[in-house]
């Protein structure tokens, strides 16, 4: 954490002025910039290239030449990106438990083109400061470079994306989730979908658990796109739409579950990935029930909601 004036991470605001002569730049005009550290504080200096040229001015910690956009009017300043909203907020707090989300924030922004990297500093602890300018406003991000670890990456993405509302990228051990879930209706796919289909109420509740678990097995089951045709199909309907609604909450919410407790224990993503490795007839439930055993209340709660599909989908049909 820094001391006394220094700080961690700012903004700063380009100039609408040159610092040697106070004249305006004009819109597209070509600038010169220059970032130094005066007792403890990062301060940034904006210069026209006939001043800069003139003046030869000492470059300080860093020095690049962009091009001067004039700001937006007001009411087009407030449509940011939600990355980009969520960092300038993180910034201003100015809280050291914001680093890890911070620099996360600072890469997808510049990934969407919006941040660019000018350079790379290190301070007298040696921690990384990686300098970014916003390709349109202009503003220089000091941002903290933490070098996590891949796990550590994917632990923060999940965190900011949550943030955002949106939904996590997939890891390998979710991938390996959905692998082994498909193994498992595989191996009981003449159960899950039978050729003689049982009528009435109790076959649509065994039609659609057994389209639950086809649409947790992802994309690659061969059942996976009629099985999101008939939970769409009842998803309105007055005497099934909440089962359907429980069902697409668990979809959306189960693989993220998976992702976060393989990040959290490695042992569970590695037995997540040898039995999804194994052929559908050497497949034993029991060690997948086994897998999945917690003594955390809210893991034991989606796994039973699980354990109930898996039962209505296999109690109206006769085994193959």
């Amino acid at each position: 954490m820094a001391t006394g004036k220094e700080e961690n991470w700012q903004i700063k605001r380009r100039a609408d002025v040159c610092a040697g002569t106070g004249i305006a730049f004009a819109n597209g005009e070509e600038i010169m910039t220059r970032l130094l550290l005066a007792d403890g504080e990062y301060i940034r200096e904006d210069y026209s290239l006939a001043c800069w040229a003139e003046q030869n001015p000492d470059h300080g910690l860093s020095a690049w030449k962009s091009i001067y956009h004039a700001p937006p009017p007001p009411e087009e300043m407030v449509k940011k990106e939600s990355a980009e909203t969520l960092l300038r907020k993180m910034l201003a707090k100015e809280d050291a438990d914001d680093i890890n989300s911070i620099y996360i924030l600072a890469v997808m922004l510049e990934r969407k083109k919006i941040l660019v990297e000018k350079d790379v500093r290190f301070k007298e602890d040696r921690t990384k400061v990686r300098v970014y300018e916003h390709k349109k406003s202009g503003d220089t991000f000091l941002v903290i470079d933490p070098e996590l670890k891949l796990a550590e990456i994917e632990s923060v993405q999940e965190e900011v994306v949550g943030l955002l509302g949106g939904r996590a990228p997939k890891t390998e051990t979710v991938h390996q989730f959905e692998k082994l879930v498909r193994t498992l209706v595989e191996k009981y796919t003449k159960l899950l979908f039978p050729r003689k289909t049982v009528g009435g109420e109790e076959g649509v509740t065994q039609k659609l658990a057994a389209s639950f678990l086809a649409l947790l097995a992802g994309k690659k089951y061969e059942h996976f796109d009629v099985s999101e045709k008939i939970l769409n199909r009842y998803e309105t309907n007055e005497q099934y739409g909440a089962l359907v609604e429980s069902y697409r909450e668990l979809i959306d919410t189960l693989p993220q579950e998976v992702r976060f407790q393989g990040l959290e224990k490695p042992e569970l993503a590695k037995q997540i990935e040898a039995l999804a490795a194994k052929d559908p007839a050497e497949l034993d439930v029991a060690e997948v029930q086994a897998a999945f055993a917690s003594d955390d209340l809210r893991i034991t709660e989606v796994r039973e909601k699980v354990m109930n599909a898996i039962r209505a989908a296999t109690r109206y049909a006769d085994q193959p």
